[in-house]
């Protein structure tokens, strides 16, 4: 390989992954991304693909893997179901038998057992990350122990009028609320410091939003060429937006007021980790570390959050 003129980088992170074929082995690879942490899956199937490719008998990326569990409620995600102390230490204890880094809640875990779940798993030496509960906080979530949080839309919504989003509440009066909200605030300072005295690790997924931004019938190809290097059937989800025309302006103006306050987390040394989601799979990382330097991190910086800031987060970063 000539690499006149170019420039010789690690291999990239996605630290926020649902590995849903064992297609995607390749496709991560050849998007120069290996290593993958997966934050939520089907448990065989899982397990099983982490074996193969940490062993090199699979083709893929190196995966370390975050086991998922969620409560009971009407949107709850997946077969394992967390609703007491007791269904707690069993669903952290396995998880952590069978080789599992980290535990994911999910959003409809009851608030009142988040804390037997942060303690059961630390005392473990597993860390914990997922979304804040329904109910909860993300001054909460951190409080009952998370080490991490899934999403910069738990830290945004820290800055979000209460009154955004009720019925009665106009477009306009939408349009408006997001554009007063300022990292640099006093309810803005008090959040990014309450963080940052944690040791809160935020993976962002800023890729993810930008695709969920897109009104129906702007292709993601527009801004993420990646889309070109999946299968077709892949291909198609992200042939038009999703986003209804007329709510398109408040959705890029969310996203917007989502890279400032990236931006301002970062400067505040909170640490940010890259993240794509449900996203192209591999090749959203870069789209997710160009949002990083739109945000004002600098290409080394951005470059950084995809290779050893992970690998400390996730602490192995001594690795060979």
């Amino acid at each position: 390989i000539d690499a006149t003129g170019k420039f010789i980088i690690p291999g990239l992170w996605d630290m926020h992954a649902h590995y849903e074929q064992v297609e995607w082995g390749p496709i991560y690879l050849a998007a120069g991304v290996t290593t993958v942490r997966d934050v939520g899956n089907e448990f065989g199937f899982i397990t099983a693909i982490r074996n193969a490719n940490n062993s090199g008998s699979g083709l893929g990326p190196r995966l370390l893997t975050a086991g998922v569990f969620d409560g009971d409620g009407p949107y709850a995600l997946g077969v394992q179901r967390v609703n007491s102390a007791e269904d707690a230490a069993t669903w952290v204890k396995r998880y952590h038998d069978a080789g599992f880094q980290q535990i994911k809640i999910y959003s409809s875990v009851k608030p009142a057992i988040v804390k037997a779940i942060c303690e059961d798993a630390h005392a473990l030496g597993v860390t914990v990350t997922g979304h804040t509960p329904t109910g909860m906080t993300i001054f909460d979530g951190v409080e009952a122990g998370m080490d991490q949080v899934n999403h910069i839309s738990y830290v945004f919504q820290t800055f979000v009028p209460k009154t955004l989003g009720t019925p009665a509440t106009s477009m306009a009066e939408r349009m408006n609320a997001v554009r007063s909200i300022k990292p640099d605030s006093d309810d803005g300072r008090k959040a990014i410091s309450f963080l940052k005295e944690h040791g809160t690790v935020i993976d962002d997924t800023a890729a993810l939003y930008e695709l969920e931004a897109q009104a129906v019938g702007q292709s993601a190809a527009d801004f993420e060429p990646g889309v070109a290097n999946v299968a077709p059937e892949l291909q198609e989800q992200f042939s038009s937006g999703s986003t209804p025309p007329e709510r398109a302006a408040l959705s890029k103006l969310r996203f917007s007021k989502m890279l400032e306050l990236i931006g301002a987390l970062h400067k505040a040394g909170i640490t940010l980790v890259a993240g794509t989601d449900q996203a192209v799979p591999g090749y959203s990382v870069y789209r997710e570390l160009e949002i990083y330097v739109q945000a004002g991190f600098t290409p080394l910086e951005a470059l950084q959050a995809a290779t050893i800031v992970p690998a400390r987060v996730m602490k192995v970063d001594a690795d060979s």
